[in-house]
């Protein structure tokens, strides 16, 4: 009877090993860049540093944001204004401009966590022949709180919180104005009340043809204190505590993210972001 009391404590002491260093050698790298190439790499690289900079800093760095814009740029991939829709050939499907793409889209299908993604979203909008584009971070939780607690809203298009972060997005991007003003107003994690204003004010703009007077809310980022996390609110309003709760907490996260930073910034002043998420990543 002893030596079965031996044998099971040693049996439960080895499963309980088992149990703490399973998750840990199972657990996938956080922005893991291993498939990359050097040369995207850097790329990627470049891209992150530019995202924590600015307002992607409170998404890819910390949970305040449901998605934040990491990089905006265009590509002469559109069909051309004097070709009708619906050709077939309606470009030149040799063009350098799709390897680009593909780079990007490579370096947005690596980097990911637990809790974010990076997406690569093609604009609706185009001109003379050129497409724009935009890479965003999305935290995966917080994007299915939004869909979530606002079900009235995205329910219409049937998104559920357990919805595809990609499809939500893209239908959000080619929907009417004014739905996709209210949706990404929720999305990039503006408050009731600014997003309800700016959908009516763009509403009344639209009969008026007269833009509605407003005031805006900044809330700094790394690289400036205005025009980074900024939304638009009523002209003469003061800032309730919604606001001023938002502000704080990313002003803590700014805080953390300025001491973090200087770690990981060489004598050149280039931010080794891929390393500083990777080590910083945030649950």
């Amino acid at each position: 009877m002893k030596h079965l009391v031996i044998i099971f404590c040693i049996a439960a002491a080895l499963a309980s090993c088992r149990t703490i260093d399973a998750p840990t050698s199972l657990r996938a790298k956080c922005f893991d860049a291993s498939t990359l190439t050097a040369e995207e790499r850097a790329l990627a690289d470049s891209l992150l540093a530019i995202g924590l900079d600015n307002e992607a800093l409170y998404t890819l760095f910390a949970p305040l944001k449901p998605i934040s814009t990491v990089a905006q740029f265009s590509l002469a991939l559109a069909r051309p204004d004097s070709l009708p829709a619906g050709l077939r050939e309606a470009m030149n499907p040799n063009a350098p401009e799709l390897e680009r793409l593909r780079q990007y889209q490579r370096i947005v299908n690596a980097l990911r966590s637990e809790r974010v993604e990076l997406l690569l979203i093609p604009f609706r909008r185009t001109d003379k022949g050129k497409r724009f584009f935009e890479i965003v971070a999305v935290d995966k939780r917080l994007l299915a709180d939004i869909i979530r607690r606002d079900q009235a809203f995205w329910g219409q298009w049937g998104f559920v919180p357990e919805s595809n972060l990609a499809v939500v997005l893209a239908i959000t991007e080619f929907e009417e104005k004014l739905d996709r003003y209210r949706a990404y107003g929720y999305l990039f994690g503006y408050p009731e009340y600014a997003v309800t204003f700016f959908v009516e004010a763009a509403r009344e703009q639209d009969s008026t043809k007269k833009l509605v007077p407003r005031d805006f809310f900044q809330i700094p980022a790394y690289s400036a204190k205005q025009g980074r996390f900024v939304y638009a609110i009523p002209k003469g309003h003061t800032p309730s505590a919604i606001d001023s709760a938002l502000y704080r907490k990313a002003e803590k996260i700014l805080m953390r993210y300025q001491s973090v930073r200087a770690r990981y910034a060489g004598p050149d002043g280039r931010l080794r972001a891929l390393e500083l998420l990777q080590e910083n990543c945030s649950p």
